[in-house]
């Protein structure tokens, strides 16, 4: 039997060509650095109101989690329209 190197059958690997970004990721990217800046910018306390309840508290706070919410979303409804793409 002949001893395969298989490297170039694994992402990463010898014959891979290293990481290489799609377009999405790089868009990601950027998205995220922005809104780490702008974050970082707005650090003043601002008055909140949700409904049922008003609070005072640093404006990174609330967009911290607005981002951390909405990445959460995007996230889960990805993952329901590739799995209705998979069965569809």
């Amino acid at each position: 039997m002949m001893n395969r190197d298989r490297s170039d059958e694994v992402p990463g690997g010898a014959g891979g060509g290293g990481f290489r970004p799609t377009g999405r990721q790089i868009l990601g990217g950027v998205v995220a650095v922005v809104l780490i800046v702008f974050i970082a910018v707005n650090s003043e306390s601002t008055e909140v109101s949700f409904v049922f309840f008003t609070a005072t508290m640093p404006l990174w706070i609330v967009l911290a989690v607005t981002a951390v919410l909405g990445v959460g979303i995007g996230m889960v409804l990805g993952t329901r329209r590739t799995k209705a793409r998979l069965r569809g």
